[in-house]
């Protein structure tokens, strides 16, 4: 594995965006109330358990409002809000899907976060099999705070 992965490492355009997205990385890590990872796309955090229906629980809304903060203080990363469900989406799936995304993304805004964009993933990326006892957990949003090749 870690062969693979450094031959990944030096094949990414991340590999240049070290720094800046190291800091970010060490800053979410310190909060202490994130998880947070390193991918291509930038470093991410994972959430679940946010939503009240479409709209954002009062726990779901602290989240973002951190998330918020973090996004004002690097305003260089751009960030995507990637809406995930557990099960392939019906017709009225994908508006409430949707809706959450709006949502999110709305409430970065008002915590001053300004280059946000949400993409509804739907079932495309699990993370356990859709078919197993665990697929609730592949219902999740990530906010991935993009690394810019630059940085």
């Amino acid at each position: 594995l870690s062969a693979l992965t450094l031959v990944r490492r030096a094949s990414s355009p991340v590999t240049v965006a070290s720094g800046a997205g190291d800091a970010l990385l060490t800053t979410l890590s310190a909060a202490g109330s994130w998880s947070p990872s390193r991918d291509d796309r930038g470093v991410f955090v994972t959430l679940r358990n946010l939503f009240t229906g479409d709209a954002l629980s009062t726990a779901g809304d602290s989240k973002i409002a951190e998330a918020a903060k973090v996004a004002t203080a690097n305003p260089t990363f751009p960030i995507a809000v990637v809406i995930h469900h557990d099960k392939a989406l019906a017709g009225k799936d994908e508006a409430s899907l949707r809706a959450r995304a709006d949502a999110v993304v709305a409430a970065l805004k008002k915590g001053g976060a300004t280059k946000v964009t949400a993409i509804v993933a739907g079932a495309s990326a699990p993370v356990v099999d859709p078919a197993g006892k665990d697929k609730a957990r592949n219902a999740r949003v990530e906010l991935v705070f993009i690394t810019p090749e630059t940085l």
